[in-house]
């Protein structure tokens, strides 16, 4: 297959889009663990998503790890361990007419996929699985088209029938294949008509729980927010609620994604050309209380911002990558080893040993914890985590610090329970993210 130029793919593939205006919209997030979920595991207890949110963060870090370092992995293929340990759900339509299903949003995959019929190797879920049969807008990509290229060849393969397809490998060595298409995607009240999906026919391995696939935010040309970019302006936002089964989260898109206001803090992304998905972000330093620490590994000498002691000016990107679908936050060991011996200067109560050996600081919940102010310092926004993220019961009467340590993985994240309690909103124009404190369940 003939590969065009990258730039003219995506003129074209946009071009499909039609013509029209959008002002903004908002849908649910859902939380694994939250009983609104229509794939939650009933018979999971309360705190299986955190136990399992541990090894996923791990493994996930890992994971895009690799992909940072294979240089120039192709398009539409993600190491990403299949099963989320936290990730929040949200509901989309397919097809005309539009048929209603569940993906992952993740910041930290490209492309959007879901299972279709007919399923050859199918995980188990609650909804019905996609007939492109039964939508009238359902059409398969041929090898030769612009949408194919923007797949990106090595990723892509071709049938017999010219029909464009796809293999998404993951990290725990799940994956899916089917044929790569374009459909009408409804979002809320918005509906955009020929975006390039992902339609599963086989799908192997652990995938099962609380999803039908996933749905990409990420910043390559596959993307959901990149696809849209006239209609949404590059623009969405979330606001992450609690971890509480009855809690509310949103995602925006477009006009509603605009974040400013009063306790609005804004910072720089950066790209790296080798792999474009990831917003890097500069984290300068953490503190707790009156006692800051900064990194001392190099921050981005191309995203700007002030500089504190200690900090070397000699790496190209940032140093840490805000990712929507990890849990926790996985920063380097010397900075997890300074927070935990400040922690527990500052909590007034006795440490535990969290019975399964994963996390690094725990408390007993009877003890009613104190946490101290902790602020994430990134260059130009001081963001305060909200203690409802920071520490949650891994077990019952046991809850443990939700920011752990890389562990010689050489790689950080920053997870989505540091963003609990924040309206959090990604200008791709701007290349920023502003976080602003924010009641979600009131957003």
């Amino acid at each position: 297959m003939a590969l065009k130029s990258m730039g003219l793919a995506v003129l074209s593939v946009f071009a499909l889009l039609c013509a029209q205006t959008i002002n903004g919209f908002t849908v649910e997030l859902i939380h694994p663990n939250s009983l609104s979920n229509p794939n939650r595991n009933p018979f999971n207890s309360q705190f299986h998503w955190i136990r399992r949110a541990y090894n996923h963060t791990r493994s996930r870090a890992a994971s895009i790890q690799s992909r940072l370092g294979g240089g120039g992995s192709a398009k539409f293929k993600a190491d990403i361990e299949s099963e989320s340990g936290g990730g929040y759900v949200m509901k989309y339509s397919i097809g005309t007419p539009p048929i209603e299903t569940y993906g992952i949003a993740d910041t930290g995959s490209d492309v959007t996929w879901t299972q279709c019929e007919p399923c050859i190797d199918c995980f188990p879920q609650s909804l019905p699985v996609f007939d492109p049969k039964h939508s009238k807008s359902y059409k398969t990509v041929s090898c030769d088209s612009d949408a194919c290229a923007l797949v990106g060849y090595s990723a892509g393969k071709c049938s017999d029938r010219n029909v464009c397809q796809y293999q998404i490998t993951y990290g725990d060595h799940s994956q899916s294949d089917g044929n790569v298409a374009t459909d009408t995607l409804t979002l809320g009240d918005a509906s955009f008509k020929n975006v390039v999906f992902g339609c599963g026919h086989q799908n192997s391995g652990t995938f099962f729980g609380n999803t039908s696939g996933i749905v990409g935010l990420g910043n390559s040309d596959i993307s959901i927010v990149k696809q849209l970019d006239k209609e949404i302006g590059g623009k969405f936002a979330y606001c992450l609620s609690s971890h509480h089964p009855d809690s509310k989260s949103h995602i925006s898109f477009g006009k509603d994604a605009i974040v400013k206001g009063s306790g609005a803090v804004s910072t720089p992304f950066s790209i790296s050309p080798a792999q474009s998905t990831f917003y890097h972000l500069s984290l300068e330093s953490i503190s707790v209380g009156d006692k800051n620490f900064p990194l001392k590994q190099s921050i981005s000498s191309n995203v700007g911002g002030r500089r504190r002691a200690g900090i070397k000016k000699t790496s190209a990107y940032g140093n840490i990558i805000i990712d929507s679908g990890t849990t926790l936050t996985i920063i380097p060991s010397d900075l997890f080893d300074s927070l935990k011996s400040e922690l527990t200067k500052q909590i007034p109560e006795t440490p535990i040993d969290d019975p399964q050996g994963s996390y690094g600081l725990c408390y007993s919940t009877s003890d009613k914890i104190q946490v101290p102010k902790i602020v994430a310092h990134f260059s130009g926004a001081d963001v305060e985590l909200s203690p409802r993220g920071l520490f949650i019961e891994v077990e019952e009467g046991i809850s443990c610090f939700t920011i752990i340590s890389d562990i010689k993985l050489g790689i950080s994240i920053f997870g989505n329970l540091s963003e609990v309690d924040y309206l959090v909103g990604y200008d791709l124009a701007a290349q920023t993210v502003t976080f602003k404190p924010t009641d979600c369940s009131k957003y």
